[in-house]
């Protein structure tokens, strides 16, 4: 796993972390706020700066938006990256996707989806299914071209009228 995939992997525990904490203590927190004299803050601030709009910073942005929170992304080039790589999102990626809110995003990107993986070596090979017996029928993994995938996500966290996307300089 290279040090991108891990970041975003990281990236996205941390906010499912939070998500699931704020939701956990809503009540408690802000009853603890109001003792301390919070008073909200006024009306279009910010609350959350992203830099950079690839898969993590989008889909983190979707979560804050969609738990109430302002957010600003900054990302240097907002147009479709166009790099050579073919990303696998494993059958559990997916599943994070479909608990963000996110799945939709891998329709209409021509995703072609992958129920397991071979290995080859010195002339053998093994095939490897992924154990998806358990799961609604349209849980598998994903092959896609990265592009169009950041294109949804951006796309999808755009739509939250909390959360602004903009290009910062090159």
């Amino acid at each position: 796993m290279d040090s991108r995939a891990m970041m975003a992997a990281s990236l996205l525990g941390m906010v499912m972390t939070m998500y699931r904490t704020r939701n956990k203590n809503t009540d408690e927190y802000i009853m603890s706020s109001h003792k301390r004299g919070y008073q909200p803050e006024t009306p279009g601030s910010t609350e959350v700066i992203i830099l950079g709009a690839d898969v993590a910073g989008s889909a983190l942005a979707y979560a804050l938006g969609k738990d109430g929170r302002r957010v600003h992304v900054i990302e240097r080039d907002l147009t479709e990256p166009d790099r050579i790589v073919g990303e696998l999102l494993q059958p559990g990626g997916y599943l994070k996707l479909i608990e963000l809110g996110l799945e939709d995003c891998v329709n209409d990107i021509d995703a072609q989806r992958v129920f397991g993986y071979a290995l080859y070596k010195d002339g053998e090979n093994t095939l490897l299914s992924y154990p998806l017996e358990n799961f609604h029928a349209d849980v598998a993994g994903r092959s896609f071209h990265v592009g169009r995938f950041i294109q949804r996500m951006r796309a999808k966290a755009a739509s939250l009228p909390n959360v602004k996307l903009e290009p910062g300089t090159k």
